[in-house]
């Protein structure tokens, strides 16, 4: 492999492309000072993937690009492209010529292309990695690189050696490697905790799966013998309703047959009763004749005693009633003049009346109309704007088409009248268009240029904003992540405390049933009603142990209710406090004064927690007598003092018992009533301030993508402007190159300018019309639109002032409605008077009448009727009509009494008929309700037949047949439905998830055996690889140890120079000392030598690689600037003895170095700024 042609545009000083073509052998650059011949070397470094600007003697990586000169503009990219021969397949790619190219472009964008096909920058390093050719290879030594390597510490120069001992490959896979470790190192960690928290969910699981799985085999059980008993049940219950129902048509026989008895009886009955009625109805005429009788012949008599009288008192009573009727006839007007009174007031009521109902009807009216209406014009309103604004936009889109088309016109007229006179006018009107075209192109790209930094300057801060944006959505996403994690835990803890999980199985049952009502008098347990502070946590919470599920009670009637109810339902125990009777338990004051001035002091327990007013005894009872220290020594020293009388209990939870034992050490974390308390407390505070700083977070973020959106907008818009700035340019250049074949091609189109400026024109009026059109109708929209934002407003405010009329109006309403109530009343209270007084008026006119009426009658001569004789003839008829109804009266009596005798013995018979039948309606009830009972319990066992088991009476005693004793059955059922409620809850689902735990705890085991082997592996992979570098870097050291010491002597002409491991005992990690001993000196630092020895050095120790390991080609940039001339003639020597091997490409101005190259190319600067390439082969010169 040698490098054939390398081929540079736009690099630094090379504005105009280049191609160097190589041959093997020595090749040397050479050039003035400046001139520009070392950019070779740097463009070598950079196409094979050189990142530092720095290392290639720039700012930043844009400072490559050729930045222009006094007479020629800057160019927007720089490419270089490196030709290889690859006839020996050295690198690994099925070409026998490879190209490596690369471009960067002003606007940062940059390109890697590797036979011409798109690639990547690793896939350039990984193809010459380990080749001797890498961008850190000792094969290219640039200017400076010479102190660089002498200068370098020992650990950075042992890069060159792996490059020549071909580790690198190795070293990056190691790096994979670890890498790989890594992820395997965090998945087993991973793996491991998932089993560990398996390994806590497995027992209690197994033991759940254990007694669900009891459960189901008990069910089962108790399922076949339940099944059976119930059909045997059911068997039997229809037999005995079978019989109940022959017994029940028996009894409606007997009770039909009694039912006639009785029917027949009560019809005789009615009978009697009829004709006695009959018999009654003639005796009560017959009575009621014989008193009107008696009566009429009382009247009679009296009659006639009275004549006399009546005529003696006729005229004085008729001057009495002549004087009331005076009073009536005045009583009567002046009831009338009463009504009218009335009547009138009622008219202008009912006049007040109609009144107000017509202004109710224009109230309701106006609150009728409801403010939607005046909301739906605002809304047609609206609507009808954003039409227009739509009308208006197309019109702006055609005013901005129109001008585009106008200002086209005017530039494509203006273009072909400057056509026309360069045409015209031949050479002298191109040249002063060629003249007007240099500014044009030359401010086309100022402004190109001015574009292009201004779209760099804005990427560079978008992505700023991109990464900051990045940053604010990552930590928003771990934000949102921690608040569902933490609202999960709390959801998680809430329920586990409205279950009670943590209770002991009888407390919870006595919470459950406070809750439930079931139990009065339960405040609860003691871990609901204490709070303790984070602090004390762990010490409370030992020291109060199980207490904690104690049942604080008022009363101890209370606690005994309670323990009954937990024997009753068998649910467990539990420990009551019933505040009526417990008794405090502290630490007297002189013991706590005898032990307070202890720096582990802490106090005792019952004044370290929170509770609520009430529970004080309880919490002195609890930890009264309990001290806390801070830690274990000291409270063993406490203790001692008080003789160890008392329970003492460090921060920590260590105990200190009374007596001098001692319980501690370390406990599995886990979370107990308290903690769980606590924090369910800290979770619902840091979920409100973690919302806070998530809107906080979210507003921010959202502000932040605008913020990018925006950028990028602007970006983009930079971009367009930027590819029409450079297609301009392009244009203006090749207008300015083709002038003359435009005048050629213009000339046969002369003849139609004219027609065409004509159709220009008529475009150019058509266009202004339309132009003016559509800025009138816009202009017209415009104020529509004013107009119509105007009427929005007006409205909304009519809308407003309507809302604050129709409070008004609701007030003067209700006024209006309260009013009517009134006045109703009013009418409805003259509207009774005035009945009254018809009512009084009536009767008063009535007695006007009568008394009329009695006094015509006493003023009437016939008053007295018949005479005195015509009256005592009366008086005898009356007294015959008397006697003969008095003998009548006598006999019905006797018929009557006859027939209420016959009566009585028929009811008697009737009701000893209604006795029996009773009898048999009672018995029929009973039998009814036994057989409504017997229902009852077959239905139910039909249900639960049908419910618990799906399954009829007869597929029940097909399936399930009655095969064992029935009180055993019956004994075996109970037995078993009680050793199921004896099992508690249970989790049927635990089952499942057992398997499911097991099983995915089995595939972790074996996902960790998995990870262990890959772990195990990988350290072997990294394992060999240090091994493979170990023995690959021992190896090429010692070969260039060997070869470094030959070559400095030869080329030092004598002297002494070694290569020293800094670390032997660590070769992946040593470093490299290089001694040098020149002839006739002292072994010194090489800091001390001068630049020709320390030059010299350091081609010695290349020379002492290539001799290693060739490679292809080696690039030297002026390293024998420091040699004297008899050491560059020693350096051109050794340059030919490894040119056999190794194509040179040397950058010199050192005359020997020239004569031993096989080919010079020179670098000149004839145009400031700009370097040119020169060449001639030395053996052409020779021969000529």
């Amino acid at each position: 492999m040698f490098l054939k042609r390398l081929e540079i545009v736009g690099f630094k000083s090379f504005a105009d492309r280049i191609g160097i073509d190589f041959v093997p052998g020595v090749t040397a650059v050479v050039g003035p000072n400046g001139s520009g011949k070392s950019n070779v070397t740097d463009a070598i470094r950079w196409v094979l993937g050189e990142q530092s600007a720095k290392s290639l003697r720039g700012a930043k990586m844009e400072d490559v690009i050729f930045a222009g000169s006094d007479s020629r503009k800057a160019l927007n990219f720089a490419e270089v492209t490196l030709i290889l021969d690859n006839a020996d397949q050295r690198v690994a790619l099925d070409f026998a010529e490879i190209s490596v190219t690369r471009r960067v472009f002003r606007s940062g964008d940059s390109e890697y292309l590797l036979n011409k096909q798109t690639c990547r920058l690793k896939d350039i390093t990984d193809l010459f990695m380990d080749s001797g050719l890498g961008k850190e290879a000792f094969s290219i030594i640039s200017q400076g690189r010479v102190d660089e390597i002498l200068n370098s510490r020992p650990e950075d120069r042992r890069t060159i050696f792996e490059e020549t001992a071909g580790v690198l490959k190795y070293k990056q896979r190691k790096k994979k490697a670890e890498f790989k470790l890594i992820e395997t190192d965090d998945n087993l960690n991973r793996v491991l905790d998932i089993l560990h928290e398996l390994d806590d969910r497995m027992e209690p699981l197994q033991i759940q799966s254990s007694l669900a799985s009891d459960y189901l085999t008990m069910s089962a059980e108790l399922k076949d013998i339940e099944i059976a008993v119930i059909a045997h049940d059911l068997r039997h219950f229809v037999q005995e309703n079978l019989e109940l129902q022959t017994k029940l048509e028996e009894l409606k026989q007997i009770k039909l047959s009694l039912q006639s008895q009785i029917d027949e009886l009560e019809r005789n009955i009615q009978q009697h009763r009829k004709v006695m009625s009959g018999i009654d109805e003639k005796l009560d005429t017959e009575q009621s004749e014989l008193v009107e009788s008696s009566s009429e012949l009382e009247r009679l008599e009296g009659r006639k005693l009275l004549l006399a009288e009546k005529q003696q008192n006729a005229s004085q009573q008729i001057s009495q009633l002549k004087k009331a009727l005076e009073e009536e006839q005045l009583k009567v007007q002046t009831l009338e003049v009463q009504l009218k009174t009335n009547s009138k007031a009622k008219s202008e009521k009912l006049a007040q009346l109609k009144e107000l109902r017509a202004k109710k009807v224009q109230i309701d009216h106006v609150l009728s109309k409801s403010a939607s209406e005046v909301e739906e014009e605002i809304e047609d309103l609206k609507s009808t704007y954003i039409d227009l604004l739509n009308e208006e936009a197309t019109m702006k889109n055609e005013m901005k088409h129109m001008e585009q088309q106008l200002h086209f016109e005017l530039v494509s007229s203006e273009k072909m009248i400057a056509d026309y006179q360069e045409i015209k006018d031949e050479l002298e009107k191109l040249t002063i268009r060629k003249n007007e075209l240099d500014p044009l192109l030359t401010n086309c790209q100022k402004e190109l240029q001015q574009k292009l930094a201004d779209y760099k300057s804005k990427r560079e801060v978008s992505e700023r904003l991109e990464g900051s944006f990045e940053e604010q959505q990552t930590m928003l996403q771990k934000a949102y992540q921690m608040k569902h994690q933490m609202q999960a835990r709390r959801d998680s803890l809430e329920e586990l405390e409205s279950e009670f999980s943590g209770f002991f199985q009888g407390v919870k049952e006595v919470l459950i049933a406070r809750d439930k009502k079931e139990l009065r008098g339960i405040h609860g347990a003691v871990a609901e009603l204490i709070q303790i502070p984070e602090l004390y946590m762990s010490a409370i919470d030992t020291a109060i142990g199980p207490q904690s599920q104690h049942i604080i009670t008022d009363s101890s009637q209370d606690a005994r209710i309670a323990i009954d109810w937990l024997k009753k339902k068998r649910v467990g125990r539990a420990t009551f406090l019933p505040l009526q009777v417990m008794k405090s338990r502290k630490v007297n004051e002189y013991t706590l004064n005898s032990i307070k001035e202890h720096p582990s002091f802490v106090n005792t327990a019952d004044k370290l927690v929170n509770y609520l007013d009430g529970y004080q005894i309880i919490v002195e009872n609890l930890l009264g007598n309990i001290i806390i220290a801070k830690d274990l020594k000291g409270a063993n020293e406490m203790a001692a003092r008080l003789q160890y009388k008392y329970r003492f209990v460090t921060l920590d939870g260590d105990v200190v018992n009374a007596g001098g034992s001692l319980t501690g050490g370390s406990v599995k974390q886990q979370s107990s009533l308290f903690t769980r308390k606590a924090e369910l407390e800290q979770l619902n505070v840091k979920l409100v301030e973690l919302e806070k700083s998530v809107l906080e977070a979210e507003v921010s973020v959202s502000k932040r993508k605008l913020e990018v959106q925006q950028l990028k907008k602007d970006l983009e818009e930079t971009r367009l402007i930027g590819e029409q700035l450079r297609e301009s340019e392009h244009k203006l250049l090749s207008e300015s190159r083709e002038c003359a074949a435009i005048i050629s091609r213009l000339t046969s189109q002369l003849l139609e300018f004219d027609e065409e400026k004509n159709e220009k024109n008529n475009l150019h009026d058509d266009l202004v019309r339309k132009k003016e059109q559509t800025a009138s109708r816009s202009l017209e929209i415009n104020e529509s639109l004013i107009s119509i934002q105007k009427t929005i407003d007006e409205l909304q405010l009519l809308k407003q002032q309507s809302l604050q009329q129709k409070d008004k109006f609701q007030n003067e309403l209700g006024e209006l409605l309260s009013l009517i109530a009134v006045i109703n009343e009013q009418i409805s209270q003259l509207e009774k008077e005035n009945v009254l007084l018809d009512q009084t008026s009536v009767m008063s006119i009535q007695k006007v009448e009568t008394i009329q009426k009695e006094i015509a009658w006493y003023e009437n001569d016939d008053q007295y009727g018949t005479s005195p004789e015509e009256l005592s003839k009366l008086i005898e008829q009356h007294k015959g009509t008397k006697e003969h109804l008095v003998v009548q009266i006598q006999s019905g009596k006797a018929k009557r009494t006859e027939l209420a005798q016959t009566i009585l013995q028929a009811e008697i018979a009737l009701k000893d008929l209604q006795q029996q039948a009773n009898i048999q309606l009672t018995e029929e009830r009973t039998l009814d309700i036994k057989q409504s009972k017997l229902e009852v319990e077959m239905k139910t066992l039909q249900h639960h037949l049908e419910e618990t088991y799906e399954m009829t009476l007869e597929e029940a005693e097909r399936d399930y047949p009655f095969e064992m004793d029935e009180d055993l059955a019956r004994k075996k059922v109970r037995l078993l439905k009680r050793s199921i409620e004896e099992l508690g809850p249970i989790n049927l689902s635990s089952i499942q998830e057992f398997e499911q735990v097991n099983e995915r705890h089995s595939f972790l085991t074996e996902q960790r055996e998995d990870l262990l082997s890959a772990q195990e592996t990988l350290h072997e992979v990294i394992k060999e690889m240090d091994e493979e570098m170990t023995i690959r870097f021992e190896t090429t050291f010692n070969e260039i140890q060997r070869h470094f010491k030959v070559v400095f002597r030869e080329l030092f002409g004598g002297g002494h120079a070694d290569l020293v491991l800094t670390d032997p005992t660590s070769l992946l990690e040593t470093g490299i000392d290089i001694l040098a001993q020149p002839p006739g000196k002292k072994l010194q630092n090489l800091s001390l030598l001068s630049g020709g020895e320390r030059a010299l050095t350091a081609i010695a120790l290349l020379f002492s690689i290539l001799r290693t390991r060739p490679v292809p080609f080696c690039i030297l940039d002026e390293v024998e600037a420091a040699l004297d001339e008899a050491n560059v003639t020693r350096y051109s020597d050794y340059l030919k003895k490894f040119s056999d091997d190794t194509q040179f490409i040397v950058i010199t101005h050192r005359k020997g170095t020239m004569e031993g190259a096989d080919v010079l190319y020179g670098i000149t600067m004839q145009e400031s700024g700009i370097s040119k390439l020169v060449s001639v082969k030395l053996e052409e010169e020779l021969v000529t």
